[in-house]
């Protein structure tokens, strides 16, 4: 990329054309926004934007950059704060990592935005976050599944939430929010050592509707919405067309518009089949459980089942944030009410420690939601993997970070047991 000139005016230049790239990624969504309107935005021509940048990837990558600096520098001060995996170390980093997320509200949000579409971004982020991790809290432990599984546990509980009440509520989270997040990661939710049962990482068979039992009527509808889900998922939203849609559907264009009035309609469908479909499958693998510390990994286990065929739900539910919020909003949200019947049931029967459950909730959404990016999006890789990384996640969950350290070192067989 090229150097930004250095001169007060030339400097003031490079500023505004970062800021209204910013502003309208974050209004309409990186794929909607053209050279053309970030120059109009900041008030220059043309050509002075290419002595900035060459292209606007290139710009997306310099607001994503700036944004990794500053956090590598927040979680580092905060995990270098204390030498031992204390809650207070938690604590501290937790409200450094909120404060600067919201701070930098609009350029986190441009990063969600484009992480799915802009693959390598994704992956600079996160590998240079994690070796701040890596340094920090596992720096002698040589069992890189572990490690990694140590991150999605952290990093996934923080990210989620910061993106629920930053991002959706636009509030930046409050410290009863921060010690919820700390006491989990630190305590774990199991108060009595509960010994997970081995079947809960038993993949089982798929029930998703065959074709052949569908009407005509019916099967057209369901290929057009695997057409939606394929397109939008890898070319994005806004680069799809309808007849893209009805080309790969094999249907004609009048037959797209006999299902759907347009393609924000798809959208929205495609969201609530997701939505839908999840919660059925998850449903298929925490009910064989009674106990809900058995059936919390079981669910786990179905949501990676689920998201293993339907990966391209990743990029599509992210973009929809942007499109049309109200939509991702429906979606996350009916997730995160799905959980509070079963926590508060799960205090009640002592089961978990009690926790304020709408956090908790968040967090545990995002700790599944890292994983599948990580192994079903980013590596696509088979189930017997994601299994592989929820054995280790699972005794985080039930006893947290203070179960797998002894002098400063994670170890993996202390708590969580199996039978």
């Amino acid at each position: 990329m090229q150097t930004a000139p250095m001169s007060n005016i030339r400097s003031n230049t490079y500023k505004k054309i970062i800021n209204s790239a910013i502003a309208l990624f974050r209004k309409k969504g990186y794929q909607e926004v053209s050279i053309l309107s970030i120059c109009k935005d900041a008030g220059i021509g043309n050509s002075t934007f290419y002595q900035y940048f060459p292209t606007k990837d290139a710009l997306l990558k310099e607001i994503v950059e700036n944004l990794i600096e500053l956090i590598g520098d927040s979680v580092s001060r905060s995990m270098n704060h204390y030498s031992s995996i204390k809650v207070e170390k938690l604590q501290t980093f937790l409200k450094d990592f909120f404060d600067c997320i919201y701070d930098n509200i609009d350029r986190y949000a441009v990063f969600r935005n484009a992480e799915f579409l802009n693959p390598d971004i994704s992956i600079e982020f996160y590998e240079k976050i994690y070796k701040i991790f890596e340094n920090s809290l596992f720096s002698q432990v040589e069992n890189e599944i572990c490690k990694k599984a140590v991150f999605i546990f952290v990093m996934g509980s923080a990210r989620f939430v910061i993106a629920e009440y930053g991002i959706y509520k636009g509030i930046k989270p409050s410290d009863d929010i921060i010690n919820t997040i700390a006491d989990l990661l630190h305590n774990g939710l199991d108060p009595d050592n509960h010994t997970i049962s081995q079947d809960v990482f038993s993949v089982i068979d798929s029930v998703e509707p065959a074709q052949r039992l569908l009407s005509k009527g019916s099967m057209t509808h369901q290929k057009l919405l695997d057409a939606a889900e394929y397109l939008f998922g890898k070319k994005g939203y806004s680069k799809t067309k309808i007849s893209d849609i009805a080309y790969r559907a094999d249907v004609g264009l009048g037959t797209f518009y006999i299902h759907f009035d347009s393609k924000i309609e798809a959208l929205r469908e495609l969201v609530a089949r997701t939505f839908d479909g999840l919660k059925s499958n998850v449903r298929r693998y925490i009910s064989r459980f009674e106990d809900r510390r058995d059936a919390e990994i079981a669910g786990y286990i179905g949501f990676c089942d689920f998201f293993k065929r339907h990966k391209n739900m990743y990029a599509i539910v992210r973009e929809t944030e942007f499109i049309e919020p109200e939509t991702a909003d429906f979606y996350y949200s009916g997730i995160s009410k799905s959980y509070m019947r079963p926590l508060k049931r799960a205090f009640e029967r002592n089961e978990y420690r009690r926790l304020d459950p709408k956090p908790l909730s968040y967090a545990l959404i995002g700790i599944g939601d890292l994983l599948g990016q990580y192994l079903l999006v980013r590596q696509d890789s088979e189930m017997s993997k994601c299994i592989e990384y929820m054995k280790h996640i699972s005794r985080l969950l039930m006893c947290g970070l203070n179960g797998f350290v002894e002098k400063d070192e994670l170890r993996s067989s202390q708590c969580g047991n199996f039978r």
